[in-house]
């Protein structure tokens, strides 16, 4: 995609696999989502994206890659890679936007994107587009690309030439399941949400008890020991640049900080997501342990 995307992929829009289906409500009866009860939204949705664009014929699934040229220096409180640039739904509908209106202008059809706040199976449809398979950590892993991708989902009413969907697998690596600091990946190939940092330290600030450091939000292990991201590029997407205030924001700054203040600086960033109060409740559970 000329607009910057690391892997575009085709597939067909229709329902979604009984199979793929199976396992997301097993996945849910487990109590594995925690606090994301609200992946029990919109059912019918989720089983057929047609209902999100009427007349929908096409999903265009886009992998972005999203891995920083430079990491925070390694004294300050943890920030994973992903929350180095300005909200990712907004800077990748910045980015597709363009796109879809060159495409409906072309070809009369209507579009919709779809960044996961739509209640869409985005792995399962980059899986049949074959722009990735998903891996042990349930993350999408793009071949040559990696797991630090950001997803998004161009809905179109015209049909196009669907891909052969992706069938790479991890073989029997499991480097994630052993290196997992909260034995979140133990008993399933999905996360168990409950136990998982990325997930607690957004979802429920101050309640992931497994920190390995000092952290604002997120948790990088599973991707960091992946062979799949070795030597993996960083992004070269305009709207996914590292953002300044995102590589210097410490301890000290986030205690201090009034909320007029955090707003001011902050807007439009992941650290929005948590909050100026949840990011303290994050760090304060590596005070506790002192």
């Amino acid at each position: 995609m000329e607009a910057g995307a690391s892997a575009v992929g085709f597939a067909r829009a229709g329902e979604v696999s009984q199979g793929a289906l199976d396992s997301f409500e097993a996945w849910m009866e487990r109590g594995d989502a925690g606090e994301l009860g609200y992946m029990r939204n919109y059912p019918e949705l989720r089983r057929d994206p047609r209902g999100l664009l009427e007349g929908c014929r096409t999903v265009v699934s886009t992998a972005w890659a999203y891995d920083p040229p430079v990491l925070r220096d390694s004294s300050r409180p943890y920030l994973a890679r992903y929350a180095y640039c300005r909200d990712y739904h907004n800077a990748l509908r910045s980015a597709i936007k363009p796109v879809a209106r060159k495409i409906g202008e072309a070809t009369g059809a209507s579009w919709r994107i779809c960044i996961d706040s739509a209640p869409l199976m985005e792995r399962y449809w980059a899986v049949r587009a074959g722009v990735g398979f998903c891996g042990r950590n349930g993350l999408l892993i793009v071949p040559g690309t990696g797991s630090r991708v950001f997803l998004a989902e161009l809905l179109l009413t015209v049909d196009m030439e669907p891909d052969p969907p992706c069938t790479g697998s991890c073989g029997d690596c499991g480097a994630c399941v052993r290196e997992c600091p909260s034995g979140a990946l133990a008993h399933s190939s999905s996360p168990d949400c409950r136990r998982c940092i990325s997930a607690l330290t957004i979802e429920k600030p101050g309640s992931a008890l497994w920190l390995p450091r000092p952290t604002l939000a997120g948790c990088d292990v599973c991707q960091d020991v992946c062979p799949h991201n070795s030597g993996a590029p960083a992004t070269q997407v305009r709207e996914l640049a590292t953002l300044p205030q995102l590589m210097d924001v410490d301890e000290e700054e986030i205690m201090l900080l009034t909320e007029e203040e955090f707003r001011a600086r902050y807007a439009g960033t992941p650290l929005m997501r948590i909050g100026l109060e949840g990011l303290r409740a994050n760090l304060s559970i590596a005070s506790e342990k002192k």
